[in-house]
C-alpha cells in the first residue's frame, strides 16, 4: 500500500483505516499485515532532531572511533542494550534481543536534521493494530512491524520482523524426517522474518512510500496470544554473538 508522507502524532489505526479505503483494498481472515517501522515510529513520535540531543562523554569516544556524528553516537547509547563494536559510520548493537546496526536509529528517510528510532515496544504497536483491524470483521489476522537489517558477509539490505503479533513467529521441523527419513535435530525457521523480507523487497528502502504490504495465503499459524518474543535467541545459543 502506499502511503502518503505520515505526520508525527497521526493515529495509526485511522491512518491504516484510510490507506485501505483509498487503495480500495479489504483484509480477509488469513491475511498478515507488514508495516514499515517508520510509519509505526513517526505515529508514536519517534523521532529527535540531533541538534537537541546533549552529548555524553561515552558518545564522543565512539564517534571519535568510528567517524560518526556525535549526536547520531548519543542517541544509539541511548537505545542500545549492548555495543558490540562497529564499522566507519556505524556501530553493532543489541536491541530488544535483536543484532542491529545502531539499535535502529536511522536518519534516512527521516526528516532532515533527525533520526528515527524504533517504536518503544514493537510487540505492543502491532498488537495494538491488530486488536483494532479485528474488530472490524477480520478475526484471523496477523500484524508485523517490518524494518531492514544486514546479514554477515552478506552485501545488502533484508526484511526483519521487529514486532509482531497474532501468529506463530518460528516453525519447528524438530522431530520431523528429512528426505532420507532421518529426524530432523536443529532445524526451525523463522516465518515472520520470512515475510518480512517478502514484504521488505516491495517496500524498497529509497522514495517508494510503499508503508506496509498485505500477505496473502501464507503459511503461518495464527494464534491471539502471540508475538515476535518467541523468535528471541539467547546470546550463549547463537552462533554468531556467542563467538564475540
Amino acid at each position: 500500500m502506499r502511503f502518503p508522507f505520515v505526520k508525527q502524532g497521526e493515529d495509526l489505526n485511522e491512518l491504516v483505516d484510510r490507506t485501505l479505503r483509498r487503495r480500495n483494498l479489504s483484509l480477509r481472515n488469513g491475511d498478515v499485515l507488514a508495516v514499515a517501522s517508520k510509519i509505526v515510529s513517526c505515529c508514536e513520535n519517534r523521532i529527535l532532531r540531533l541538534d537537541t540531543i546533549r552529548v555524553s562523554a561515552k558518545a564522543v569516544r565512539l564517534s571519535e572511533q568510528w567517524k560518526m556524528d556525535t549526536h547520531l553516537a548519543s542517541i544509539v547509547v541511548q537505545e542500545a542494550d549492548y555495543i558490540l563494536g562497529g564499522i566507519l559510520g556505524f556501530l553493532l548493537t543489541i536491541k530488544d534481543g535483536i543484532l542491529t546496526a545502531n539499535a535502529g536509529v536511522d536518519l534516512k528517510n527521516s526528516p532532515r536534521g533527525t533520526a528515527t528510532l524504533w517504536p518503544r515496544n514493537s510487540d505492543k504497536s502491532a498488537s495494538r493494530l491488530r486488536k483494532h483491524l479485528t474488530r472490524k470483521g477480520v478475526t484471523c489476522l496477523g500484524v508485523e512491524i517490518v524494518d531492514s537489517r544486514v546479514t554477515p558477509l552478506r552485501l545488502g539490505t533484508i526484511g526483519l520482523a521487529i514486532g509482531s503479533s497474532g501468529f506463530e513467529p518460528v516453525h519447528d521441523y524438530r522431530s520431523k524426517p528429512d528426505l532420507y527419513g532421518r529426524e530432523v535435530r536443529v532445524t526451525q525457521t523463522n516465518i515472520a522474518d520470512d515475510l518480512a523480507s517478502a514484504a521488505h523487497m516491495l517496500m524498497g528502502e529509497a522514495r517508494e512510500q510503499i508503508g506496509a504490504v498485505v500477505i496473502r495465503n501464507s503459511p503461518v499459524i495464527f494464534g491471539s496470544s502471540v508475538n515476535s518474543s518467541r523468535a528471541i535467541l539467547e546470546s550463549r545459543r547463537c552462533l554468531i554473538s556467542s563467538n564475540f
